[in-house]
């Protein structure tokens, strides 16, 4: 490659980092809101049981603490504006604060509805022999340890996952999906798995057999 040519390279890679970033800040955005949501609506709904909805709460504090952020993070201008999203952010500590879960439900709904999660690659699910191979081999070298028994006495148990992939709405359970679990040493802070392999996942889970 020519000295020219790769200077210009370089330069063009540069000027795409920030959006790149951008795009990556946005989508996780897009992930919190939907799984705040989620968890919005397990703390209002009465039959959950007092140990977990302590364990909401403090992951619903934790989500709110960073989720200003990743609001700033997301890029300004554009539809996930810090001037746009930080206002409600707010709303929604106060809400959660002041232990208004209902009213904090219908205010993560909005927030939601107002940024939703693409969910193009993954809904509809499209099954296939490969994916489901592929998920099995996933979930039983990675998974299985923490999500095969759900210990009813912890706060946040690691859920099984064949049984929330029946009973969660299916656009936020794409979320918990890229989500992830943050900060343990099998998946480190950030999601492991490609889109590809969450699809597989996704395909695994939703047959019902573990």
């Amino acid at each position: 490659m020519r000295p020219g040519r790769s200077i210009t390279v370089l330069t063009l890679l540069a000027a795409c980092a920030p959006a790149l970033a951008a795009g990556e800040y946005d989508r996780a955005l897009r992930v919190d809101v939907a799984v705040l949501q989620g968890d919005a609506r397990l703390l209002a709904d009465p039959a959950t049981p007092a140990v977990r909805r302590a364990g909401l709460r403090a992951r619903i504090a934790s989500t709110l603490g960073t989720l200003g952020m990743t609001a700033r993070e997301a890029g300004n201008p554009g539809p996930a504006s810090p001037q746009i999203l930080l206002p409600s952010i707010a709303a929604l500590r106060t809400d959660f604060h002041r232990q208004r879960p209902d009213l904090f439900l219908r205010r993560a709904t909005s927030l939601a509805m107002a940024f939703p999660l693409d969910t193009a690659y993954f809904i509809p699910l499209v099954a296939t022999p490969l994916r489901a191979r592929t998920g099995q081999s996933i979930y039983r070298q990675l998974c299985i340890g923490c999500h095969q028994y759900t210990d009813p006495k912890a706060a946040n148990p690691a859920p099984d996952l064949f049984a929330m992939a029946r009973s969660t709405p299916p656009a936020e359970f794409v979320a918990r999906m890229l989500g992830g679990i943050h900060g343990v040493p099998r998946t480190t802070l950030k999601n492991p798995f490609s889109d590809e392999e969450i699809a597989s996942l996704l395909v695994y889970f939703s047959a019902g057999k573990p």
